[in-house]
């Protein structure tokens, strides 16, 4: 049976960045998914009003369920005492961040490399990112060229126009406005 009272409860901890000093970090978002797995969790946040803090709650529920499996998992174990560490890692609301639907060992290399200070969460997640295939990025130039009619040169300039106006918040801002006042 579901206990609406203690997922709340729970909840209001992860919006508030405090775990109960009974709990580490660890044990408690394990708790958290335990409490949660039955329960479709976005849906239910949503219901109560409680969106503003839904990725970071969503990444809790995945941490916990993400360490109940490397509790069971030897090879994870081996790698883990390898790496140095004997028992698993604590981790934060920092360090879940980088946690992907993938495999358990890539998770790990990358909370590892964080945990270890050799890269930031964006360096991180940046590397893990798949680049395009020389064909790939082929195909998607000449989709962009013939939808808008335009040559190499204009798709050249418009790219790093593109690049700058989506690197710049105060630009991208004034050009969706600009946007939206043509429609």
């Amino acid at each position: 049976m579901i206990n609406f009272q203690l997922i709340n409860q729970l909840i209001e901890c992860i919006e508030n960045n405090s775990i109960p000093s009974s709990f580490t970090f660890n044990d408690f978002v394990k708790n958290f998914y335990n409490e949660t797995k039955l329960l479709p969790l976005s849906k239910y946040l949503r219901s109560i009003n409680k969106t503003k803090q839904l990725p970071k709650i969503i990444y809790s529920k995945k941490a916990g369920e993400f360490l109940l499996e490397t509790k069971n998992n030897q090879e994870i174990q081996t790698f883990l005492k390898r790496k140095g560490y004997q028992d698993l890692p604590q981790l934060n609301f920092k360090s879940i961040l980088l946690l992907r639907k993938i495999d358990l060992i890539s998770n790990w290399k990358k909370i590892i490399t964080f945990i270890e200070g050799k890269a930031s969460i964006d360096e991180i997640n940046k590397t893990t990112r798949p680049a395009l295939l020389p064909q790939e990025v082929l195909l998607l130039e000449e989709f962009i060229t013939s939808e808008l009619s335009i040559n190499d040169r204009e798709l050249n300039w418009l790219l790093t126009k593109y690049a700058i106006i989506s690197n710049n918040k105060k630009i991208f801002s004034a050009f969706k406005k600009l946007i939206n006042n043509l429609k």
